[in-house]
This record gives C-alpha cells, sequence and structure tokens, in this order.
C-alpha cells in the first residue's frame, strides 16, 4: 500500500498539533484562563444549560411511567368493549 504525501503532512500536522496543545498545564496562561472559564458565573451559566434538558427528562419520564397509550391503543380498546372480539 503506497502513502501519499498529503497523508503524511496530516499525520506530521496532527503529531504537531497535539504537542503544543499538550504542553504547559499549570503554567500562568493556563491558570488565567481556567480562572477565567471557571470563574464567579460558571455555575449559574451551567444550570441554564443543564436545567432545559432535566426538565424534558422528567417531563419524558413521567408521561412513560403513567403510560399514555398509543393512538392505535384506543381504537383496539374500544374494539374491545364493544364486544367484538379484535
Amino acid at each position: 500500500m503506497r502513502h501519499s504525501r498529503l497523508e503524511s503532512f496530516g499525520l506530521l500536522a496532527s503529531l504537531l498539533v497535539a504537542t503544543a496543545a499538550s504542553a504547559c498545564p499549570n503554567c500562568d496562561t493556563s491558570q488565567v484562563v481556567r480562572a477565567s472559564v471557571l470563574g464567579e458565573g460558571f455555575w449559574r451559566y451551567l444550570v441554564m444549560a443543564v436545567v432545559p434538558f432535566l426538565f424534558i427528562g422528567a417531563l419524558s419520564a413521567f408521561l412513560y411511567r403513567i403510560g399514555l397509550p398509543p393512538s392505535g391503543m384506543t381504537s383496539a380498546r374500544a374494539r374491545n368493549e364493544s364486544g367484538r372480539p379484535s
């Protein structure tokens, strides 16, 4: 299998980016960025982002738990109550 120059260049570029991204996790610049991201408003913004998903999930679980019948099941139940076998 022959490798093209583009594949070799892509591999080299990805290795260089991965090396630069993993460098210096505790330097002064990273501490400043971490403090600005995890600052005062972090929890407020996190809650505002997560609450809609929790609300929709809880509502879906509630509706599943009470067992709302599908639309086709209502007509089958009506047929059974009228005395005709299905």
